[in-house]
């Protein structure tokens, strides 16, 4: 039960609990210290008393013959007679009581016990201070002296103090555990708004930041740090939204073709032959489309889930190279393409993929470069990278749109793209290629001039 009641307690209270307890402690050890060093003075004020008082009585026993005073002699324990603490006994030789001063029943302790010693002791419940000493005058017993100090009045002095000092220490926890529940629920409260905020944030929400403080404390870095995440959240929820936004309507094109020439063919397809290999046709040419553009959304989407793995082998560049440049001319012998590599370069990265990046690079050019126009792919080391750079004469792209084409769907002329078959995927695939290999990737073009994009992929070994 106890184990489950912290485990559910607010943590206000877990701070305040650990507070008191800790002051409680130090306020118990220091009252205690307080009460053992005051009973040690008092004690010891009452030994040394006791001791005074015997030195001075057997000094009068065995003292200058002048000053002697005989065992009998009332003066020989005035103090007892003066002081009501003190009690004295005097025997003589032959442990015979002669003189006695008893205010508190001494005779109860013999003679015998402990001689010449200065003890504390309990009698009849009473706490004493006493001296046994056996007066001693040229190697003869002359008497045994017994002095006690009741010390009742010292230890009731040290219960009336144990007793304010408890009281004091109790109202000293009670006050440091309200203390202690305000400052933790005062030092707690940012946490209190930072999850409500937290809490009212929804999907439909993601606009929504937590206020931070001016202070440079831990809530308030908490709290900025909440709204970054907030921020990385948002913009990757709007990307997704953007995405399958994008794909949507990407796919409703084709498929809105499709249904037309379905419809076409239901109509008059059957009978005019030219009609269903039109539709045939377009039907095939949109399915091809659909399933390129399908294929670059789950290459996409295995990569952001992080399915997507490197199968990251050594080969030669030089090779690679040659095999997209032979490929590329059969598929558009129109342009001209150049290919060339500086020196044998060997490369440490999955080779599918640097081909993929390498052909979508150079379909891209393709596209936007007139059939007069010329491109040029080339590869050379640089510092601990291999770089690979392709440059065409197309069309150019916009300076404010260059920085813009590594992202998904996007089109610099949307009429334009759609006329050159592109789904606006074929860059962003590209840039993942090269992240997920280290790299990185730039675009710089001019209007009417062409493009250059430069990929720098680090020079790394298995």
């Amino acid at each position: 039960m106890r184990m489950n009641f912290f485990k559910f307690t607010k943590i206000s209270w877990k701070l305040t609990l650990l507070y008191a307890s800790i002051f409680s402690l130090v306020l118990i050890l220091l009252s205690a210290s307080v009460l053992y060093g005051i009973k040690f003075y008092l004690v010891n004020q009452s030994l040394q008393k006791v001791k005074n008082i015997s030195n001075t009585i057997a000094e009068r026993i065995v003292g200058p013959t002048e000053e002697k005073m005989s065992l009998e002699d009332p003066e020989l324990i005035g103090e007892a007679r003066t002081d009501a603490t003190v009690s004295v006994r005097i025997a003589n030789p032959e442990g015979i009581l002669v003189n006695s001063e008893d205010s508190f029943h001494l005779k109860k302790i013999p003679f015998s016990s402990s001689l010449d010693s200065v003890r504390k002791t309990e009698s009849d419940e009473m706490h004493l201070a006493i001296a046994n000493r056996q007066v001693l005058a040229d190697g003869k017993t002359k008497a045994y002296l017994q002095v006690a100090v009741n010390m009742e009045n010292e230890y009731m002095f040290l219960k009336v103090l144990f007793i304010l000092m408890a009281c004091a220490d109790a109202v000293g926890i009670a006050i440091s555990l309200l203390a202690g529940y305000l400052i933790s629920r005062r030092m707690l409260l940012p946490i209190d708004r930072i999850t409500k905020a937290a809490q009212s944030i929804g999907i439909n929400n993601l606009s929504r930041r937590i206020e931070v403080s001016q202070a440079d404390d831990e809530l308030s870095r908490l709290a900025e740090t909440f709204n970054e995440m907030i921020d990385r959240l948002k913009q990757s929820f709007d990307k997704q939204n953007q995405f399958v936004s994008d794909a949507s309507h990407e796919l409703r094109t084709p498929i809105s073709v499709i249904q037309g020439y379905i419809g076409l063919i239901d109509r008059w397809g059957k009978e005019d032959k030219s009609v269903l290999q039109e539709s045939i046709d377009a039907i095939k040419n949109e399915t091809s489309g659909m399933t390129d553009l399908i294929e670059k959304l789950l290459f996409l989407a295995r990569g952001d889930s992080g399915n997507q793995k490197l199968q990251k082998i050594q080969f030669s560049l030089n090779e690679l190279m040659e095999e997209v440049c032979k490929e590329s001319h059969l598929i558009s012998s129109i342009h001209d393409l150049h290919c060339d590599v500086a020196g044998e370069i060997a490369l440490t990265a999955d080779r599918k993929m640097i081909k993929q990046a390498l052909r979508a690079l150079i379909d891209n050019s393709f596209k936007f470069t007139p059939t007069d126009g010329k491109i040029t792919v080339h590869a050379g080391r640089g510092n601990n990278t291999v770089n690979i750079v392709v440059e065409d004469t197309g069309i150019g792209i916009p300076d404010d749109e260059v920085n813009n084409i590594f992202n998904r769907f996007y089109r610099v002329d949307k009429a334009r793209s759609k006329e050159s078959g592109g789904s606006g995927l074929g860059l962003s695939i590209v840039k993942w290629i090269v992240d997920a290999h280290g790299g990185s990737i730039r675009a710089e073009s001019t209007i009417g001039e062409g493009t250059v994009v430069a990929i720098m992929l680090p020079q790394t070994t298995l």
